[in-house]
């Protein structure tokens, strides 16, 4: 199969996986895999980072959380439930602002380079209560995820890896524990970045949206947060819509997926029933064309046969 790259330059799928250096790639339709492709040393036992996708379901958790009536309105403000952070910048945050990304706050000014203090930092608690005010609108910010996650943890009374094993991992069946990256042994969890767990879940992560917010009969995500209604979305500089921590491409088909900045994606497309997981180890692409590419071409009865045919040979060595 033929593929577009980002400057509509078509070249056959396999060139173009092994260009952008990607790990692990699983097609889905209608809940089935009908393509999967490992490489790079990986294959579907792997564990893979994924770095900011972690942003989305931590989205999703909220989501839950508000559902189960933990967190009853996204107006209140971080204080609320992190006395701690009263009368510092963030305390007076709303849980609406976080998940826009529109706090206004700045980043602790630290010796570590951009966003590094949060990645390799091993206090995220003092990296927090260190932000100062900044610019008012939106702004990607790893902070903002942060402290939304530890809203969260307040609001459950648990870790939110543990929130996550209960209220995702083991409703959708997943195959194998996720892991959640932490500040340090016995720390808080990055809620900004870094779950690992293996492609196959996060496709199954992907499909639960597609699914209206159910899996398996159960209704694990309101209809109204896995539509992406709650909380508006933000048009951002590169004209991308971020909305509930997802990106929505221009153009829009009603497609969308979660983003982690080294090339990690879940690509959900409504319209063809479609989840697609590509999971790469450089940031220099964008593979929304090629998504879309592929998402057109299992609108086709004829398409979808030939694709299951020409995958069937490497699907069953597995």
């Amino acid at each position: 199969m033929h593929v577009p790259d980002e400057g509509q330059r078509n070249q056959e799928l396999d060139a173009y996986l092994a260009a952008t250096r990607t790990a692990a790639f699983i097609v889905m339709h209608d809940g089935r895999i009908i393509h999967e492709r490992y490489d790079r040393g990986y294959d579907e036992r792997s564990l893979l980072n994924s770095f900011s996708i972690a942003k989305s379901i931590l989205a999703t958790l909220v989501g839950i959380a508000m559902a189960e009536g933990r967190i009853p309105s996204l107006d209140a403000t971080v204080a609320e439930y992190r006395p701690e952070l009263a009368g510092r910048p963030y305390g007076g945050v709303t849980l609406r602002s976080l998940m826009m990304m529109t706090s206004g706050m700045a980043d602790r000014p630290s010796l570590l380079p951009g966003r590094a203090q949060y990645y390799y930092g091993d206090d995220l608690h003092e990296v927090i209560e260190g932000a100062r005010p900044g610019e008012a609108g939106w702004r990607y910010s790893e902070a903002d995820a942060q402290v939304l996650g530890f809203v969260l943890e307040a609001a459950v009374g648990k870790s939110i890896s543990a929130y996550l094993a209960e209220k995702l991992w083991q409703p959708l069946g997943m195959e194998s524990p996720a892991l959640w990256a932490m500040d340090r042994e016995g720390g808080a969890e990055k809620a900004f970045c870094c779950i690992s767990a293996r492609a196959r879940d996060f496709a199954r992560f992907g499909q639960l949206f597609l699914d209206g917010g159910r899996a398996n009969g159960v209704q694990v995500v309101p209809a109204g947060w896995a539509a992406h209604g709650v909380v508006s979305g933000v048009r951002t500089p590169d004209g991308y819509t971020h909305r509930h921590l997802w990106w929505f491409p221009e153009g829009s088909e009603g497609d969308y997926y979660a983003y982690g900045h080294n090339g990690q994606y879940v690509y959900v497309n409504p319209a063809s029933r479609v989840v697609i997981v590509k999971f790469s180890e450089t940031n220099h692409q964008d593979p929304v064309p090629m998504f879309r590419a592929i998402a057109a071409s299992l609108r086709s009865a004829t398409n979808l046969a030939e694709i299951e045919r020409l995958a069937a040979p490497r699907l069953a060595n597995r």
